[in-house]
């Protein structure tokens, strides 16, 4: 049987519409993505299919670029725009964007950020340019912004991090039934006038991770009971996004070994000048 008719047999899909979700990259057979829509498989394949409906056309837009050369991109990511490929599309995320307009070009995530949380991401432009050594070492300094629900002082969460046992979808804690916890620390302090001129009233926190968990500075602010505002997820304030923002990056430069200090500016917390 070919495979879109496998899966219109199976989900209730139609055909045409079984076709789409393939050529979006929505089907995964042993976890590997395929858009054929002609492929057989052998008997006892584990197929996967993944449907979001509010994904709508890929977007084409212009990412602000804070640095590039022959080795590196840093950009500023769009908050609700996820870094990579999803279960449901390799079409719509900020790669996949990045590479349509630099066609050909070798492009690799060095880290990732959360489909809401907006800011400073670096792509390598060469294989040769990878920062994995300097973020296994936490050599790079990493400062992020946040708006959450009450006053927060000056402290240190050291507690480990792992995915909560059952939770769907996936969600993260420091404490509980916890399945592979690992080491997480992040200091967290209140922002300074200065450094949230402009912004919507709130309370403001700068966060300053030294570990790289899924969530970190989510979870440990939800711990703290001042989570994310916006971060449903973590109990956090309702909101249309999640107020989240990777404002600094220090890093050495893969190649030259010059020490960078990037920034990327926190305009969507801005309120309105009138």
């Amino acid at each position: 049987m070919r495979l879109d008719q496998l899966v219109s047999a199976h989900t209730g899909l139609s055909r045409r519409k079984a076709r789409e979700v393939l050529q979006l990259g929505g089907v995964q057979a042993h976890r590997k993505r395929i858009k054929v829509a002609s492929k057989q498989l052998r008997p006892g394949t584990e197929v996967a299919v993944s449907l979001d409906d509010s994904l709508g056309q890929p977007l084409d837009l212009v990412v602000p670029v804070l640095f590039e050369d022959d080795f590196l991109l840093v950009v500023d990511k769009p908050a609700g725009m996820a870094s990579q490929g999803t279960q449901a599309s390799d079409l719509h995320d900020l790669t996949a964007l990045l590479q349509r307009q630099r066609p050909g070009r070798f492009l690799a995530l060095q880290h990732r950020l959360d489909q809401g949380t907006s800011g400073i991401l670096v792509i390598a432009k060469d294989p040769s340019a990878h920062l994995g050594t300097q973020f296994q070492a936490r050599t790079i300094g990493k400062t992020y912004l946040a708006r959450v629900s009450r006053h927060l002082e000056p402290c240190t969460v050291d507690l480990p991090i792992g995915r909560v046992r059952g939770s769907r979808p996936a969600r993260f804690g420091c404490t509980g039934d916890l399945l592979d916890p690992r080491p997480s620390v992040t200091d967290f302090r209140p922002a300074t006038a200065e450094e949230t001129g402009g912004f919507l009233p709130g309370f403001w926190v700068v966060a300053t991770p030294h570990t790289g968990r899924t969530h970190q500075i989510r979870v440990h602010l939800s711990h703290l009971g001042a989570p994310v505002y916006g971060d449903g997820l973590y109990f956090g304030e309702k909101s249309d996004h999640l107020w989240l923002h990777a404002w600094k990056l220090s890093i050495e430069h893969p190649i030259t070994g010059a020490r960078m200090d990037l920034v990327a500016p926190p305009g969507r917390f801005l309120g309105d000048p009138a």
